[in-house]
């Protein structure tokens, strides 16, 4: 993952130029594209100039700067700046050489770049880094070379950094570790001062994300592989068909169902939520929430929808009545596998990254329904390793 930094001087004005630092000299790197995106969505002209990392983060401390980007959670910044929602994830593993058999007593030399976040991670966990070094090529080459052991980074940027020095797939080993969220730190004097920017900012961050987070296949399989067979056993439940058929036989018109999505929302908006606990009181809901502990945290969340995507049944309560206007439903239509994997998705609120996996319920080979079940990635990820 290539590191981007902002600067952005006190705004007198909304017509004032940002300041962004960067050490990025590629035109097409994610972070620069969405960080542009987001400014021109909210006519905010900036200017670009380079900055060291670390000395951002000290600028921002003593409030000569405004922020800085790309930035992980961190408790000791949050005193006095507060971070965007994320612009995009990182997908951390551990990586070793194949033939390297770590034995509980064996000192392990632990490597990492300089000033990265992975580098910041080993020393707040109490981590000794045997290297240090200034970029990513440097660090794979010498645990190719057995100089270091272990090494933590992007999935991503490791393999195609293997990749681009010809070094090959089997003299590496991984094992996921967590998945990060990266964003922007905006100082807290800077807020102050326009209140609203980092909720317009937020706002316009998911108009201007770059593709989906698409899981890789290897992690794909893990998932599949841990729920699969117990979901597809779910969608032949008899008391979940006959539920499904018996609110298909209401023949509910899509404006109806629109109407009772914008209740269900509202009432939540509310805070009373009527509907939703009228529906988690049901025998089948109650039987998915029973269902859904089975996985200790794993599954987040049960939901079974009727043939148009309207709930009726759901193990914990959820933001909207109607799924029928979203991918998780309607993306089993569209491909040749009998299920659909969703991409990940960070929670902000609950800071956890999410995925969906959708089946339909068949009954006589005709789709009469369809069974969502929410999925905490790191979670079901780590359960494997």
């Amino acid at each position: 993952m290539t590191y981007v930094w902002l600067t952005i001087n006190l705004l007198a004005t909304a017509a004032t130029p940002i300041t962004l630092g960067t050490n990025v000299t590629k035109v097409n790197d994610r972070a620069n594209n969405q960080i542009q995106c987001i400014m021109q969505q909210q006519h905010q002209r900036y200017n670009l100039s380079y900055l060291p990392w670390r000395r951002a983060k000290h600028e921002v401390k003593q409030q000569r700067i405004d922020g800085y980007f790309t930035a992980m959670p961190d408790p000791d910044i949050a005193n006095y700046a507060s971070l965007s929602a994320p612009l995009f994830l990182e997908n951390w593993y551990w990586f070793s050489r194949s033939n390297h058999n770590h034995q509980p007593n064996d000192s392990v030399r632990f490597g990492a770049v300089l000033g990265s976040h992975q580098a910041d991670w080993f020393k707040a966990n109490g981590y000794l880094l045997d290297v240090e070094v200034t970029t990513l090529a440097q660090l794979v080459q010498l645990l190719a070379l057995q100089r270091i052991d272990v090494v933590l980074a992007d999935q991503e940027d490791f393999v195609l950094m293997q990749q681009n020095l010809k070094l090959p797939e089997q003299q590496f080993k991984k094992r996921f570790f967590r998945y990060v969220a990266l964003g922007v730190y905006f100082s807290n004097s800077f807020l102050e001062q326009q209140p609203d920017f980092l909720n317009r900012f937020n706002q316009q961050v998911h108009r201007c994300a770059s593709s989906p987070f698409v899981l890789p296949d290897n992690e794909q399989q893990k998932i599949t592989d841990m729920l699969l067979p117990a979901i597809t056993a779910l969608t032949q439940h008899v008391d979940l068909i006959t539920a499904i058929q018996a609110q298909n036989a209401l023949q509910q018109t899509t404006d109806a169902i629109k109407q009772y999505d914008e209740l269900w929302v509202t009432e939540q908006d509310q805070q009373t939520s009527e509907l939703a606990d009228s529906m988690l009181a049901s025998t089948l809901s109650k039987m998915l929430a029973q269902w859904q502990q089975n996985f200790h945290g794993i599954v987040t969340e049960v939901i079974v929808t009727d043939s148009q995507g309207a709930n009726v049944a759901i193990s914990a309560l959820t933001s909207d009545y109607w799924q029928g206007d979203e991918a998780k439903f309607l993306s089993i239509f569209e491909q040749p596998r009998p299920f659909y994997l969703g991409p990940v998705e960070y929670d902000q609120s609950s800071r956890r990254f999410l995925t969906h996996l959708s089946m339909p319920v068949l009954q006589q080979q005709q789709h009469i329904g369809t069974i969502i079940v929410g999925i905490n990635i790191e979670q079901a990820l780590t359960e494997r390793n």
